[in-house]
């Protein structure tokens, strides 16, 4: 019995069972979804609004995207608000805290990739020996509270479960790990270097060795113009454009150019795939950042002699599918048994930017 799941409704029944107008709020791949799941099951969207500057009373979908107050007007404050896009930016997310403390509103919990099975009330049945298990292992209170937010917010669709848990990044990393001058950094998914300059403030610009991967061309591109100006301020930065996983080799990508770019049912391109343990020299390394759009276990398996050897302290993405909050940390502590695991969430509507840290 999981006693941490509060939540017995999910939110498509929710869907099925409201006697409220529905309003989606926001529009794009993450409305279409909806949308369709709506038209599959015969469920009725009465309206849709976007943010007032966004409004051009344009079509979508067979409807008149309206203004926040138009929906009002129209159908008075007892809606269904159905969050349909995501966002970390701050002003977003208080926009969706106003609006879920003024109607009931929920943020469906989508997948990124295909996956079998998402969270759902057969799938916490179905893995009720294994949750228990990661939660028992988790390092801190904390960390069993980030947990049981999650998998009841991705039931449900309630926002208040991420907002009750969301902590800053940054803090949780200074937090959880301690940090020193002479720091190996091995950044997975670096983006533009924007990770980069997130430990070179952890660290105050100092560290020994940092390898910065990348498969995407264009952000590989701004990740070298990057690193060129931070060798000439002394720091050791090296550009590796492919990708990480198990095994050495070849694989399609979807070299979109944006922050997500997967590797998952991808082949506009072809990308090195290399692997930890062939990235690392005889030192190893201290730190290493995983964010790499659903290679995660991937590439965790090709690091267990890294991992094993020097026990680098990690930082993990977990979020891109539901499989992953229960897979990687036991992977982890497969891999090397003497991690500490902790989980943190850091905002973001929906589940996203939901990250394992472990250390020895």
């Amino acid at each position: 019995m999981l006693n941490f799941i509060k939540e017995t409704e999910s939110v498509w029944d929710n869907l099925r069972n409201t006697k409220k107008p529905i309003v989606l709020y926001g529009m794009g791949n993450g409305a279409d979804k909806i949308i369709d799941w709506c038209e599959a099951n015969s469920v009725k969207v009465s309206g849709i609004f976007a943010t007032d500057e966004f409004v051009r009373y344009q079509g979508f979908r067979g409807l008149i995207v309206e203004k926040y107050s138009d929906i009002i007007t129209k159908f008075g404050s007892e809606i269904l608000i159905v969050i349909a896009f995501a966002s970390e930016r701050p002003e977003v997310l208080a926009r969706f805290k106003e609006l879920s403390d003024l109607h009931e509103t929920v943020a469906p919990h989508l997948p990124l990739f295909p996956e079998k099975e998402l969270v759902s009330n057969g799938w916490l049945s179905k893995n009720e020996e294994r949750i228990a298990k990661v939660y028992e292992l988790l390092e801190d209170e904390k960390s069993k509270e980030v947990f049981a937010c999650t998998l009841n917010y991705k039931l449900s669709g309630k926002l208040k479960y991420l907002f009750a848990c969301e902590t800053k990044r940054e803090d949780d990393l200074c937090e959880v790990f301690s940090w020193c001058d002479e720091e190996r950094y091995l950044d997975l998914g670096a983006y533009n270097g924007d990770t980069v300059d997130e430990f070179l403030r952890l660290t105050d610009n100092k560290s020994q060795r940092i390898v910065a991967v990348e498969p995407d061309r264009r952000n590989a591109r701004k990740l070298r113009a990057k690193a060129e100006e931070l060798v000439k301020q002394g720091i050791n930065v090296e550009v590796k454009e492919c990708g990480i996983g198990d095994t050495v080799g070849v694989m399609g990508f979807s070299d979109s150019g944006g922050r997500q770019s997967p590797f998952v049912e991808a082949s506009k391109a072809q990308v090195q795939i290399e692997t930890i343990d062939d990235l690392a020299d005889e030192n190893g390394f201290t730190y290493i950042k995983f964010d790499v759009e659903g290679f995660e276990k991937q590439a965790l398996m090709g690091g267990e002699k890294t991992i094993n050897e020097f026990a680098p302290k990690l930082f993990v993405a977990s979020y891109h599918y539901d499989e992953d909050l229960l897979r990687l940390p036991l992977l982890i502590k497969q891999i090397n048994p003497l991690y500490k695991i902790y989980l943190r969430k850091h905002p973001y509507v929906p589940a996203w930017e939901l990250n394992y840290l472990a250390r020895v």
